[in-house]
C-alpha cells in the first residue's frame, strides 16, 4: 500500500465510516459513529478522535469487528486504528486510555485476567487458559474453549495473549480471528507472498485463533489451518482456539482436522449466573470511575441474563447518557433506558409457583410432587428443570428457593440448578424443551 499523507486521515475515516453504515442501524450509527473524525496518521495507526471513554468502550465492544473488516478491505492490515477520547474527565486516569491500545502482537491491553470475573460458568475455562498462559506448550495443547456469543472467549484469549507478553517477552505471541485468516490467505495467494503469509503464522511460539466456527465448510481454509497447526504443534508451539460450538459440532469439518482441536483440552463457558453478572457490573463500574448504586446494578443483571457483552453494554450505555446530558443516574431513568434498548420488560411477575405449575404441566406431574421428597428419575429432572427456571428467571436466594422446594438445602438447588445448566450446552433437545417451558411461562395471563 503506497503511504497515506496524515491530512488524508479524515477521508480516510469518512470511507471507513460509509462502509460501516451500511451494516448497522442507523439510530446506532448517529449515536456512537457519527461524533468521531479521523485527525491523523503517525507510523502504523490511524488516530480517531471520539467524545470520551465511554464512546472508545461502545465502540470497542460493538463494532471493532464491523470497522476493522471495513478498514482492511481500504488499506488492508497494514496500519490499525486507535481511538482518542477527546474529553477525558470521566475517564479515571490517562492509565485507562491506554487499554485500548492496538499493538503488533494484534492485542488489546484492556483484555486481562485481572479484569476477567469469574463464576460458575467460566472457572473451568478461565483456570484452563491462565495455566497455558504460566506454560505455553506444555499445559494443555492445543487449548478450544467453546461458548455463546458475548461469554468472555475473546477475553480469555486475549488475556492470554497479554500475560504470555508481559510474563514471557521472549516469545512470539500473536492474536486473529478466523475470517481474518482467511482474508490474509486469500490476499496473498492473490499477490503471490504465500510464502511470508505461512512464514507469518508458522513462525509464532502461539497462535491464538478466535471464531474457529468459520472454517465450516471451506475446504481451502481448513487445509491451510491444518498445516498451520502441524507445523506449530510439531515445534511444541501453543495453539488456542475459540468457536461458538464444540469442535464436533462445526459442519463440514475434516475428521482430521477435528482430531487434531480433540488433542488438547477442549472446555466451554456456560451463561453467568446472577452473582457473576453482578459481580462483572461493579468490575466494569470500578474499571469506568464511575459511582454506580446497588439498586441499578441489580436491576441490569436480572434484566440481561445470558450474554455478558450485551449487559456491560448496558452499563455503559447508561453511564454514557447520562455523562453526555449531565443528568444523574438513577433506577427510574435507568428502567427507561434499558426499556428503549431491550424493550419494556414484561409486567408478570414470575415466581415459583408459576414456574411450578408451567414445568409440572409440560412434564405431566403435580406441583405437590415437584415439592416432594420422592427422588424417582420422573420427578427428578422436572423438579431439576424448575430449580434451574427459578434460579435464572427470579432473584431469589438459593436458600428461598430451596424453601419453595419442600426445604431443600441451598447445596441441593446449586446442584440441581449446575446439572441443568450442564445439560443445556450439551444437549440442543433439552434446550429447546426448556427455552419452549421458558416461553409459557413468559405467556401467563396475569
Amino acid at each position: 500500500m503506497e503511504k497515506i499523507q496524515p491530512d488524508k486521515a479524515k477521508e480516510l475515516w469518512n470511507e471507513v465510516l460509509s462502509i460501516v453504515s451500511s451494516k448497522i442501524p442507523p439510530q446506532s450509527f448517529k449515536t456512537w459513529l457519527e461524533p468521531t473524525k479521523g485527525v491523523s496518521i503517525k507510523g502504523n495507526s490511524l488516530f480517531v478522535d471520539v467524545p470520551n471513554m465511554f464512546f472508545v468502550d461502545w465502540i470497542e465492544e460493538h463494532y471493532r469487528n464491523i470497522i476493522d473488516s471495513a478498514f482492511d478491505s481500504i488499506v488492508g492490515d497494514t496500519i490499525s486504528i486507535k481511538f482518542n477520547p477527546v474529553e477525558k474527565r470521566i475517564a479515571p486516569t490517562s492509565r485507562k486510555v491506554t487499554l485500548y491500545h492496538v499493538d503488533g502482537y494484534n492485542l488489546q491491553k484492556r483484555y486481562t485476567f485481572d479484569t476477567f470475573v469469574v463464576g460458575s460458568g467460566n472457572r473451568f475455562a478461565h483456570a484452563a487458559t491462565l495455566a497455558v498462559a504460566k506454560s505455553p506448550g506444555q499445559a494443555y495443547n492445543p487449548l478450544f474453549i467453546y461458548g455463546a456469543v458475548g461469554l468472555g472467549k475473546t477475553h480469555l484469549l486475549q488475556a492470554l495473549g497479554n500475560y504470555v507478553r508481559d510474563n514471557h517477552s521472549d516469545l512470539k505471541v500473536y492474536y486473529t480471528s478466523c475470517e481474518k485468516f482467511l482474508n490474509e490467505m486469500v490476499n496473498a495467494i492473490q499477490n503471490g507472498v504465500t510464502i511470508q503469509f505461512k512464514k507469518r503464522y508458522r513462525g509464532k511460539d502461539i497462535l491464538l485463533i478466535d471464531d474457529m466456527q468459520f472454517i465450516q465448510n471451506k475446504e481451502g481454509l481448513q487445509e491451510e489451518i491444518f498445516h498451520t497447526f502441524n507445523s506449530l504443534y510439531d515445534k511444541d508451539k501453543q495453539v488456542v482456539m475459540t468457536s461458538d460450538r464444540p469442535p464436533i459440532e462445526i459442519e463440514g469439518i475434516e475428521e482430521r482436522l477435528l482430531s487434531r482441536f480433540q488433542w488438547g483440552l477442549v472446555c466451554d463457558l456456560k451463561p453467568p449466573d446472577f452473582e457473576t453478572r453482578v459481580a462483572i457490573l461493579k468490575k466494569k463500574t470500578a474499571l469506568a470511575g464511575a459511582t454506580v448504586s446497588n439498586d441499578i446494578l441489580l436491576y441490569i443483571a436480572q434484566r440481561i441474563k445470558s450474554n455478558i457483552r450485551e449487559l456491560e453494554g448496558a452499563l455503559v450505555t447508561l453511564l454514557a447518557l447520562t455523562s453526555l446530558t449531565d443528568t444523574p443516574l438513577t433506577l427510574e431513568s435507568s428502567k427507561q433506558i434499558l426499556d428503549d434498548i431491550l424493550g419494556k420488560e414484561k409486567t408478570n411477575k414470575i415466581t415459583i409457583e408459576k414456574i411450578q405449575e408451567v414445568v409440572s404441566n409440560h412434564y405431566s406431574v403435580t406441583p405437590q410432587a415437584l415439592r416432594g421428597k420422592r427422588r424417582v428419575k420422573s420427578l427428578s429432572f422436572p423438579r431439576q428443570v424448575a430449580i434451574y427456571i427459578s434460579r435464572e428467571y427470579t432473584n431469589l436466594s438459593l436458600k428461598a428457593i430451596g424453601k419453595g422446594f419442600g426445604g431443600r438445602d441451598h447445596s441441593t438447588i446449586l446442584h440441581d440448578y449446575e446439572k441443568i445448566r450442564s445439560l443445556i450446552t450439551k444437549s440442543n433437545e433439552i434446550k429447546i424443551d426448556i427455552d419452549h417451558i421458558i416461553k409459557k411461562l413468559k405467556n401467563i395471563k396475569m
